[in-house]
């Protein structure tokens, strides 16, 4: 029996905080206003909210930008659901793509009915077959899926059936743009790969920091959206910054740096959690840039240390001129977003098998009576 869930949470996601919290502030989500300001606090979430709430003055005079989540749908998790951990995911029209690690599978599921169309895929090294299935994406005619594993790109039509597969040293993350394929990795020392929708090589260009090249093979190591200028953004797991790629010039320049909350130093080993793991960057509700930010503890521990994980996931947000605006929390450890039809689409890294789709609806608009802000 599928689970196709109607719920009727509303959670209240702010993007800037305004001077002087008023009357039932606490129950609203605080936003971080600066970076350089912030403080050597535990690296925790319950941290930044506690400064945010003390430095006063907010980026925004007015509160107008702020936006409400809505859940409204959960899909999959049932107890045979055609996915059980969510690791990439891409639309196309009232279909859902999800790709699968936990049996290395790709899954279209349709939003109308949230049934299985059909599901493809298993571990192997064969043509059609996934070692470390990853990130995807959906084109006008093909769906791309990076298979890290076995070092390719692997390109399928919309019923699920192999068109090509291209070879690629350990693929990233993949993004269409009109009909080209941008393909994110270390390959030849150049991050970005463009192809046509048959999977031809056009050309490779761009270049990171040399350190990115000594940690190449590490999961989601780097992550890209497109600009509005067509140019594309790129950030890494384990580098703090945003650079960005022009395809037409092959230039690359670092556009923003990615500035964490810091822990302390206790005899030489630091306290906290490590802070300089981006986990993902997507266009947000707002169409900005937005990038969330690694996992928490309750008490700003490491999770080696046995810190219990804080519930909840931290976006910083940024211009497309990469400057700094705010950040928001909201509930729950995650680790993929997708804006789809103006709805928040969001997994749980530690959640079996869910996606949730959540309504954006504008702050201005009125808020139903005994409604739960949190």
């Amino acid at each position: 029996m599928k689970h196709f869930a109607e719920l009727a949470v509303i959670a209240l996601v702010t993007a800037a905080l305004s001077t002087g919290c008023g009357e039932g502030s606490a129950e609203e989500v605080s936003v971080i206003d600066t970076v350089e300001e912030l403080p050597a606090v535990p690296d925790s979430v319950a941290g930044w909210i506690d400064w945010a709430e003390e430095s006063g003055e907010g980026l925004w005079e007015d509160d107008s930008h702020r936006f409400i989540l809505e859940e409204s749908i959960v899909y999959g998790g049932q107890e045979i659901p055609p996915f059980f951990n969510v690791d990439g995911l891409c639309f196309k029209g009232d279909t859902m793509f999800v790709s699968d690690p936990a049996d290395q599978s790709l899954a279209a599921v349709s939003l109308t009915t949230g049934e299985q169309i059909w599901k493809i895929g298993e571990e192997g090294e064969g043509p059609g077959r996934f070692n470390g299935i990853s990130e995807i994406a959906a084109g006008s005619s093909r769906i791309a899926v990076c298979n890290m594993g076995n070092n390719r790109i692997t390109l399928l039509d919309f019923s699920g059936e192999l068109f090509a597969e291209i070879a690629m040293q350990c693929p990233f993350d993949v993004i269409w743009h009109g009909d080209s394929l941008y393909a994110l990795s270390l390959a030849e020392s150049k991050p970005l790969s463009i192809y046509t929708a048959e999977g031809e090589l056009l050309s490779s260009c761009g270049d990171l920091p040399e350190e990115l090249s000594y940690i190449s093979y590490a999961n989601k190591h780097l992550h890209g959206v497109i600009s509005p200028d067509g140019n594309v953004l790129v950030i890494s797991r384990f580098v703090g910054g945003i650079w960005e790629i022009d395809p037409a010039t092959g230039s690359t320049e670092l556009l923003a740096d990615l500035v964490f909350p810091q822990g302390e130093m206790v005899n030489d080993l630091a306290s906290g959690s490590f802070t300089i793991l981006s986990r993902d960057i997507f266009i947000g509700p707002d169409g900005m840039v937005n990038v969330i930010l690694p996992v928490f503890t309750e008490n700003g521990g490491s999770l080696g240390d046995g810190g219990e994980l804080l519930q909840k996931t931290a976006i910083h947000r940024y211009n497309w001129d990469g400057e700094y605006l705010d950040s928001w929390v909201m509930d729950g450890i995650v680790g993929v977003m997708l804006i789809h039809n103006e709805h928040l689409f969001s997994a749980d890294r530690y959640a079996d098998g869910t996606v949730i789709c959540s309504e954006v609806i504008s702050r201005n608009e009125e808020i139903a009576p005994n409604t739960n802000l949190i």
